[in-house]
């Protein structure tokens, strides 16, 4: 086994959980020296029990700002220099706003997004001349800005932390550090904590990871360099950038859709029974169907006008193909919005049973 960590100092906070543990085994694996931190001191020695190699633990609470001071001074003790940081703590309430709890809500920001950003702040100074050191934040669903109803709370503290990463990669940069920060996002893995949600990520067409490829994929990504990585393949990285341009157009293909599989999974009426799914205005689906047809028909205007245009030949002739291709996308992506509407409008005249008397044989 290729041990490519080999002597790195690697500390892993949350070490106690699913992930972290299976991150702490990964990293022990390929030979990295290893500080294993967590609030709950008994399942963080249990998991360096399972564990081959240099092992340390050490107890610290993430919204303590007392305890990060003393894990600054543990470290200190424990390593000369930090090679990296994976921070994989992290809080999650997925239900509508008007049930959570201040407590909840307060966990949930103070956890994901300040308590990451204490921790960048109190390891970074002793990291940033070092070359290839890096922290890593593990995030949520996607890029963290992909806003799933009934994850509003959780959404908006993994949305700031995306975006607290890019910022302080931008610091960096202008100051000429050889340090990183990253921004990684697993898939939905075979956790304890995760379980309860796999019929519901199955439902929306969302494949569960071992908690051993997730780690391999974080290793790789840390070996590569990369300061965001999003698991979950090339269709979870467009939707979520489709999200970023087009929120309205996001909801209109996929968000409405995975909306009635939250809402049925999660939400629960003052009497505690589900409630039943609410029937939504479909007027905007419609505009924006009757626009993107509109905008398909405009470019195809375009590339016909573009041989008349003082250009050379060779930008007419990238230009007239990328015109139509486009137009392309456009107008069928148009016609499918139009199609789903006029399918659920007249569902029932498209039902052969309208027309013709079906008779249901009964035994």
């Amino acid at each position: 086994m290729k041990r490519s960590f080999e002597g790195k100092s690697v500390i892993v906070i949350g070490a106690s959980g699913g992930l972290g543990s299976s991150f702490a085994k990964a990293f022990a694996d390929k030979g990295a020296r290893l500080l294993l931190v967590g609030r709950n001191e008994e399942k963080v020695k249990k998991t360096a029990e399972q564990i081959t190699g240099d092992i340390t633990t050490a107890v610290f609470d993430i919204t303590d700002l007392q305890s990060i001071e003393e894990l600054k001074d543990i470290v200190k003790r424990w390593s000369a220099h930090i090679d990296i940081v994976v921070n994989a703590s992290g809080y999650d309430v997925r239900k509508s706003l008007a049930e959570h709890s201040y407590e909840e809500a307060k966990n949930t920001l103070d956890i994901n997004l300040l308590g990451a950003i204490l921790i960048t702040k109190a390891f970074l100074p002793h990291m940033r001349e070092q070359k290839g050191s890096t922290i890593v934040h593990i995030g949520g669903f996607a890029d963290g800005r992909l806003a799933f109803p009934y994850y509003s709370v959780d959404a908006a503290s993994r949305a700031g932390l995306f975006t607290f990463i890019e910022a302080v990669n931008r610091e960096l940069e202008l100051e000429g550090s050889q340090a990183r920060v990253a921004y990684f996002s697993p898939s939905p893995a075979d956790t304890e904590a995760e379980r309860p949600f796999h019929p519901l990520w199955r439902k929306m067409g969302v494949s569960i990871m071992p908690v051993e490829k997730v780690a391999e994929d974080l290793l790789k990504t840390i070996e590569k360099k990369k300061t965001v990585r999003i698991m979950g393949g090339m269709s979870t990285i467009l939707f979520a950038k489709l999200n970023s341009i087009s929120p309205k157009l996001a909801d209109a293909i996929m968000m409405r859709k995975y909306g009635k599989m939250l809402q049925q999974f999660f939400y629960r009426t003052e009497d505690g029974g589900q409630q039943k799914p609410s029937r939504h205005k479909r007027g905007y689906l419609r505009k924006i169907a009757v626009i993107l047809i509109i905008a398909s028909f405009i470019l195809y205007g375009l590339a016909a006008v573009v041989p008349l245009l003082p250009l050379t030949l060779t930008q007419k002739a990238a230009a007239v193909p990328a015109l139509i291709a486009i137009g392309e996308i456009v107008w069928w992506a148009g016609l499918a919005i139009a199609g789903r509407e006029v399918a659920a409008k007249y569902k029932k005249y498209l039902n052969p049973c309208t027309w013709f008397s079906c008779k249901r044989k009964t035994i």
